[in-house]
């Protein structure tokens, strides 16, 4: 990683107001001396989760919280991920209220879980594959450039004789 991370820098990598990164930091959910591209993700997770507010249950948006008590396990669930080697770029962290957090890693195991667990019931999905494979370049974490070949679209094929694309309307004329 090319230079240091710096709490400002990681709260623009997130794409979120530096507060997230604040209120990470004060969580002890990133260490400040020690940042790296899986904080971004940490960042995200948390300014989602934070905000979520389940059925049934009021909140003020001017209401200081603190911390859920599931917050944790969500953001240690999430960092799991960014490390596992079953990983995909169609991986997401699930999060259902009064449970612990689910990650299905394919659109398989995605819809069984939709159909056989969920049913009706309220959840959250965060994008887990995707996030990390479009981390920014100095935040990448080893999983990112294997997902972001994932879902990378194939080159369109090259006529080698013009070096044009090929396409159907040549091979018509």
């Amino acid at each position: 990683m090319a230079g240091r991370i710096t709490l400002a820098s990681l709260a623009t990598a997130a794409k979120l107001n530096r507060i997230w990164v604040k209120k990470a930091t004060d969580l002890g959910l990133i260490s400040p001396a020690s940042l790296d591209g899986e904080d971004v993700i940490v960042v995200q997770v948390l300014a989602v989760v934070d905000q979520l507010v389940w059925p049934g249950n009021k909140r003020s948006r001017s209401q200081s919280r603190t911390l859920e008590v599931g917050l944790p396990l969500v953001v240690n669930t999430a960092r799991d991920s960014i490390t596992d080697i079953r990983t995909t770029r169609d991986t997401v962290l699930w999060v259902v209220q009064d449970e612990v957090p689910k990650v299905t890693n394919t659109l398989g195991e995605r819809a069984q879980y939709v159909i056989d667990v969920l049913g009706r019931r309220c959840a959250y999905s965060i994008p887990l594959g995707e996030w990390i494979a479009t981390l920014p370049k100095g935040y990448e974490v080893p999983a990112t450039h294997r997902l972001a070949r994932q879902g990378a679209i194939a080159p369109e094929p090259t006529d080698t004789a013009t070096d044009n694309p090929v396409s159907d309307q040549s091979a018509a004329a």
